[in-house]
C-alpha cells in the first residue's frame, strides 16, 4: 500500500542530494540560482521553511516552501512543529540572531511554549552512516549564531495546554535578523497554535514501563560520594519522563517508605517496578505494602527476568514464579520475550504457553505481532485477562518501527498507532540513560555497540545536560505518539472501532507497510481532532 509511495519519498532525496551537489558546483563557477522558494525580502540573505515535528532535516538539504504553520492540540498536551532557517548560498553574512515571541490569544491569553535548538548528531561504525537532528537543547532569550553559507538551522517549537487552558486560536511569530548588517530583519515568520475545545486524560491509556539507571546518571554526573546530588538528578530525570507521560522502571524512593505513597499515587504513573529481593520476608514486605492500596496494586508489577528463550532459562524463570505464586499469590510480573517460539529435544515450546498463568502481562518484540499465528495465540492471552504489551530495543530494524537516530522521525510516532491497530495496552522500553559503554551520547550515537553496527541511540532517548536531561526528538516522538494513542482511544468510545481501523489504515498498513509521508499523518490526526471536538460540543 504504502511502498510505492516510500519509494518516491527516497527518489525525492536522491534527487535532492545530486541537485546540493550540482548546486554547489555552479555556485563555484559565479552561478546564481535559487531553489529555496519565497522569501520575506529577496534581499533577505536568509530562507526558512516549516515542518511537522516528526520530520528530520539534514544540514545541507534543500528545504521546502512551507511558510505558515498550526500547531493543533487538546488541553493537556504537548505539541510541536519545526522551522528550519537556511543561509543562502550566495549570502554574505554568517552572523544572525533569531527572536520566538509569545502564542496569544485576542484576549491577551499567554499559551505556554518552549524552543529548543537541535543539535546533529554523527551515526558512525564501521561507516559513516550520516548526521541527524536529534538532541534538543532548550533555546532561551536572542542568542548569536553563526550559520554557514547554504546550510540549515533547525528549531524545534513546542507549546503546552493545561487543564485551564482556553481553546482558541493562538498566534506568535519568529524574526531573524543578520548583526552584520546592522540588525536588519532578514524574515518575520508567523505561526498559530489551535487550542482543541476538549482535553486528554492526566492517566494515559497507553501504558508504558521505560527503563531510567540511577547508576549511569551518577557515572555520567560523577555523583560519587554526594547522595544528595544523586537523588536530585535522579528525580530530575524521573520526573522529566512521567512529564512525557512515560513511567519509569523503579520509582525515586524505596517503596517501602513513607515517601514511595506520593509517587505511586501519582496519576500520571501508569505502572512501576516492585523489587524483587532474595530474602523472602523482604520480598513479602515490598508485596504488601504495594497490595495494601488497589491502585498501587494495579500499578506495581515484577519483572526479575528478559528475554527467556530456551527451556534451561525457563527453568529458572519456572522458580522465580513459583517463588512469587508461594510469597506474593496474585502478583503481576512482565517477561518480555523476542522469540515467540523455540525447538528443544524435537519438541517445540511457544512462548504464550510457558508464560501462561505465570506472567499476567504478555510482552513480545513488535515484530513477532507480524505473524498471524502469534496474534492468534495473543488473543488467548488476552481472553484470560492477560494484559498485552510489546516492546522494541536494538530491534526490530529494517523496515519495522523504531526509534533510532537515523530512522525517520515518523516512525517513532507511528508506533503508537501501530499498537493502537493491534490493540496492545502497553509500551515497554529497556532504557533512557544508557551512556556506560560510550564516553558521551553527544559524540558517540552507537550507544550499544555491542547490539551492531546501526543500533544508532539505542537505550538513550534523552542526553545528559549540564544539570539535568535534554530531550531528544526520539522522546518527543514517543511521547506525542502516546498521545495520538489517548486520540484514537477517546475515538473509538465516541464513533467506533471502523472509524479508528479507517484512520489508522490511512497511515498504517501493517507493521512494515507505512506512510513516511509526515503531511499526511498530520492530516490525519487533525481530523480526528476536529472530530472528537464537535463529536463532544453536541453533548
Amino acid at each position: 500500500m504504502f511502498v510505492f509511495g516510500n519509494g518516491l519519498l527516497s527518489l525525492k532525496r536522491f534527487i535532492g542530494s545530486v541537485l546540493v551537489t550540482l548546486l554547489s558546483f555552479g555556485y563555484s563557477l559565479g552561478l546564481s540560482l535559487d531553489f529555496q522558494g519565497v522569501y520575506y525580502d529577496r534581499s533577505s540573505v536568509v530562507t526558512y521553511c516549516f515542518y511537522d515535528s516528526t520530520k528530520k532535516i539534514g544540514k545541507d538539504e534543500f528545504i521546502g516552501k512551507t511558510k505558515t504553520y498550526d500547531i493543533r492540540l487538546a488541553r493537556n498536551e504537548y505539541e510541536a512543529c519545526q522551522i528550519v532557517i537556511r543561509s543562502k548560498l550566495n549570502s554574505t553574512s554568517s552572523r544572525y540572531t533569531v527572536e520566538f515571541s509569545d502564542f496569544t490569544n485576542e484576549n491577551g491569553d499567554v499559551l505556554k511554549s518552549e524552543v529548543f535548538e537541535e543539535k546533529y548528531i554523527t551515526c558512525i561504525s564501521d561507516k559513516n552512516y550520516g548526521t541527524y537532528p536529534d538532541a534538543l537543547v532548550p533555546y532561551t532569550g536572542v542568542q548569536e549564531f553563526r550559520l554557514g553559507y547554504a546550510r540549515n538551522w533547525p528549531f524545534y517549537i513546542r507549546v503546552h495546554a493545561d487543564e485551564n487552558t482556553p481553546a482558541g486560536v493562538y498566534s506568535a511569530q519568529v524574526t531573524v535578523k543578520s548583526l552584520r548588517d546592522g540588525e536588519k530583519i532578514q524574515l518575520i515568520a508567523d505561526l498559530t497554535a489551535t487550542v482543541w475545545d476538549f482535553s486528554l486524560p492526566v492517566t494515559p491509556s497507553c501504558e508504558t514501563a521505560f527503563g531510567l539507571s540511577r547508576y549511569n546518571i551518577a557515572r555520567t554526573y560523577y555523583t560519587s560520594g554526594n547522595p544528595a546530588r544523586e537523588q536530585e538528578l535522579y528525580e530530575k530525570y524521573y520526573e522529566f519522563l512521567l512529564d512525557h507521560k512515560i513511567s519509569p522502571y523503579e520509582l525515586p524512593v524505596d517503596i517501602l517508605s513513607d515517601e514511595a505513597d506520593a509517587y505511586m499515587s501519582d496519576p500520571r504513573l501508569t505502572s512501576f517496578l516492585i523489587p524483587y529481593p532474595g530474602n523472602d520476608d523482604a520480598l513479602l514486605a515490598y508485596y504488601q505494602k504495594v497490595q495494601s492500596n488497589p491502585d498501587w496494586a494495579r500499578k506495581g508489577y515484577f519483572y526479575p527476568i528478559d528475554e527467556p528463550g530456551d527451556l534451561e532459562a525457563y527453568g529458572r524463570y519456572n522458580a522465580i514464579t513459583n517463588r512469587l505464586s508461594d510469597i506474593c499469590p496474585g502478583y503481576s510480573m512482565v517477561t518480555p520475550f523476542y522469540t515467540p517460539s523455540f525447538k528443544e529435544n524435537g519438541q517445540t515450546y511457544y512462548a504464550t504457553e510457558l508464560q501462561a498463568g505465570r506472567s499476567n502481562i504478555l510482552c513480545g518484540i513488535s515484530n513477532i505481532f507480524d505473524s498471524n499465528d502469534f496474534l492468534c495465540q495473543v488473543d488467548g492471552r488476552r481472553a484470560d485477562g492477560s494484559k498485552i504489551w510489546w516492546y522494541v530495543c536494538c530491534g526490530p530494524q529494517g523496515d519495522y518501527c523504531n526509534i533510532f537516530i537515523h530512522f525517520e522521525g515518523i516512525r517513532g510516532r507511528l508506533l503508537s498507532w501501530q499498537q493502537k491497530k493491534l490493540n496492545i495496552g502497553g509500551l515497554l522500553y529497556w532504557d533512557t540513560t544508557f551512556w556506560r559503554d560510550v564516553i558521551s551520547p553527544w559524540g558517540d550515537a552507537l550507544t550499544t555497540p555491542w547490539t551492531g553496527n546501526t543500533a544508532f541511540g539505542d537505550g538513550s532517548l534523552m542526553y545528559p545536560g549540564q544539570d539535568g536531561p535534554v530531550s531528544s526528538l526520539r522522546l518527543e516522538e514517543i511521547s506525542d505518539g502516546i498521545d495520538d494513542y489517548e486520540y484514537l482511544t477517546i475515538a473509538e468510545e465516541l464513533f467506533g472501532r471502523e472509524y479508528i481501523d479507517k484512520k489508522i489504515a490511512r497511515v498504517s498498513n501493517t507493521l512494515t507497510d507505512y506512510t513516511l509521508d509526515d503531511l499526511l499523518l498530520a492530516k490525519v490526526r487533525v481530523e480526528i481532532g476536529n472530530d472528537i471536538e464537535s463529536k463532544l460540543a453536541e453533548r
